[in-house]
């Protein structure tokens, strides 16, 4: 039968043959049409199939940027047990069993190879992997991704049984960062948000009702037994990943930390995603089956309005610290007490949303940017505590001034021997240094010693299995005072300059002392506070839970704090008399033209005697 179809070809006249042929093509485009349309109609899922396959022709590209780049970390057989691995938290990623976190596909499943690429350029934000992307080139990425996949072991990239359910839909040849959201939101594929595209910075156009929706759910589902009651991950201390290692449930107050979320810390995307994949190795599930594709956006908007908005540095990702810390003057005395009204300030970023008016006269929190010790010691490449927020007043009728400093931590020690514990340093003798000089950052140094003050503190009654406590936790504080004259250097002030913490408390995953002290002493090491001047200031943290202590802390590089001038009285009546004198004037004026005009009319002025 073949024979005779070809002798037919060959014999039969050229018209023929032609129409056949554009008979046949018009089939196949139609057929290609067709597939094009059911590929696209098809919802996420329908476009799964199996993970892509290992490039074997990159293998050895990949090879050798694995060994210079990523070995240190996730060890020689990526195990994630490399030399750095067990100072990092959390651990680096354990490649053998194909357990990778961020994905578009189901629990469990392998990723797409889109999903590999994005985490290697974009690096995955609250942990020590970094962003190749500024590092390596396009064709060293996808190299080192085929390396990776060919460590992973009892699993086949090309099996025919190995198929992977996409549940986030789009295409999964896309190449960004964020796929095309097909059209349908119920259970599967996550579908596009139910409300509108917003227009507001940062997202902050997502209507209430579903932020509402959201908070409704997150309770019903009981989010917060892992992430707490204010979404700190304050909700449950003994959670483990599948090798056995500590884990913590993310920080929703702080979504520039959020795994995949480096490009845009404020787009719910990165939660929803999380939501319908859940994270590979750790308790984390998804919540396909429990919600529906509209329910996980609201979930994900609830999430989004948690987190501060502050400006973001394009470079770390992270937000801008604000290097000013401006103490507000204060009439008569400063109120002690941290849930006052008076210290009512939102951690947003007041250039990004505006504040109540009430808000506006208070001290804003400003963002203080913490960083692991590495130049002695043990190394700390992660602290627990990577920023703290401080807001300040002073009073010239007290000639005191107070420092409120915050900071979020889960969980908080048990152990006396390792308290937690927060401290502000200060050059000694501010008189001595010239111009922009300061001491060294930690500690001082033998020509320029430091003024230290630091607050250890307990958690009164307080047990990690019930921290989500929503009357928080007084605090059991010791206060001490240093002079310092470098790492070897630090020892007790003979003569305390007086330093006090007159509230604190721990609430919701959040410290938050109170220092006050006298703006002069007679101390010869202490920092002497005046008015209207730029004074160096630093920070230190300690997480006694990690057992950090002595030189194992968290830092900040120096800041700057500045007590703002009580308006002088000029300010308050001179404006009022101004504007007297002003209407006065207007009134002398009207006067004058009535009277010249009424004494023309009289004949008692001629026209040339008008004024012009």
């Amino acid at each position: 039968m073949v024979e005779n179809n070809l002798n037919l070809t060959v014999t039969k006249p050229k018209h023929m043959e032609m129409t056949m042929t554009k008979n046949h093509n018009y089939i196949k485009h139609l057929f290609l049409s067709f597939l094009a349309v059911v590929l696209i109609a098809v919802p996420g899922t329908a476009l799964a199939g199996m993970p892509d396959p290992i490039k074997t022709e990159l293998l050895e590209k990949g090879k050798k940027v694995y060994f210079k780049r990523c070995v240190w970390c996730h060890g020689v057989e990526g195990g994630g047990d490399g030399p750095s691995a067990d100072r990092l938290f959390t651990r680096p990623r354990n490649f053998i069993q194909g357990t990778f976190k961020i994905r578009w596909t189901d629990s469990g499943e392998l990723p797409l190879d889109i999903n590999l690429v994005n985490t290697l350029k974009n690096g995955l934000q609250g942990s020590a992997m970094p962003a190749w992307g500024e590092f390596l080139s396009e064709d060293e990425i996808l190299a080192v991704v085929q390396f990776v996949k060919s460590l992973v072991q009892d699993r086949e990239w090309d099996d025919e049984d190995e198929e992977v359910n996409n549940v986030i839909g789009g295409s999964a040849t896309s190449a960004s960062s964020r796929p095309g959201i097909g059209a349908d939101i119920g259970k599967g594929p996550l579908g596009d948000p139910p409300w509108a595209k917003t227009a507001g910075p940062y997202h902050l156009g997502i209507p209430q009702e579903h932020v509402d929706a959201g908070k409704e759910l997150f309770m019903k589902n009981k989010c917060w037994e892992c992430h707490g009651g204010e979404g700190r991950g304050d909700g449950n201390p003994t959670m483990k990943d599948d090798w056995g290692f500590p884990i913590v449930a993310a920080n929703w107050q702080q979504c520039w930390n959020h795994r995949g979320a480096r490009r845009e810390p404020y787009d719910p995307f990165v939660i929803a995603r999380t939501i319908s994949t859940g994270l590979n190795g750790t308790p984390m599930p998804n919540f396909r089956e429990q919600l529906t594709g509209p329910e996980r956006w609201q979930v994900a908007a609830f999430v989004n309005s948690l987190c501060p908005r502050k400006n973001i540095d394009k470079l770390t990702n992270k937000p801008v610290p604000d290097f000013l810390i401006q103490s507000v003057y204060t009439e008569g005395n400063v109120v002690p007490k941290i849930d006052d009204p008076s210290w009512a300030s939102p951690d947003t970023d007041y250039r990004i949303v505006d504040l109540s008016e009430e808000q506006a006269e208070n001290p804003k929190k400003h963002y203080i940017a913490m960083a692991g010790q590495i130049t002695r010691g043990k190394r700390n490449f992660d602290p627990k505590a990577d920023n703290l927020y401080v807001s300040s007043r002073w009073s010239a009728e007290e000639q005191a001034v107070y420092y409120l400093v915050e900071y979020d931590t889960r969980f908080m020690s048990q152990d006396p021997e390792f308290p937690d514990a927060v401290a502000i340093q200060w050059p000694a003798k501010l008189q001595d240094l010239f111009g922009a000089e300061k001491p060294y950052f930690i500690y001082g140094d033998s020509k320029k010693p430091v003024d230290v003050w630091k607050a250890s503190f307990m958690a009164k009654d307080y047990s990690a299995t019930n921290a989500p406590n929503e009357k928080g936790y007084q605090l059991d504080v010791n206060v001490k005072e240093y002079v310092a004259n470098g790492f070897d250097a630090v020892a007790d002030k003979e003569s305390e300059g007086k330093v006090e913490i007159v509230d604190s408390i721990f609430h919701q995953g959040r410290v938050k002392v109170m220092f006050k002290r006298a703006l002069t002493t007679e101390g010869e090491f202490d920092v002497q506070i005046p008015s209207e001047q730029f004074i160096p200031v630093s920070f230190f943290q300690w997480s006694g839970r990690d057992k950090e202590h002595d030189e194992h802390m968290a830092i900040s590089t120096w800041y700057y704090t500045i007590l703002k001038p009580a308006l002088p009285a000029s300010l308050y009546y001179m404006p009022p008399i101004i504007a007297a004198i002003f209407v006065c004037f207007q009134g002398w004026l009207v006067w004058m033209t009535k009277r010249t005009r009424k004494m023309y009319d009289e004949g008692k002025m001629r026209r040339d005697e008008l004024p012009k």
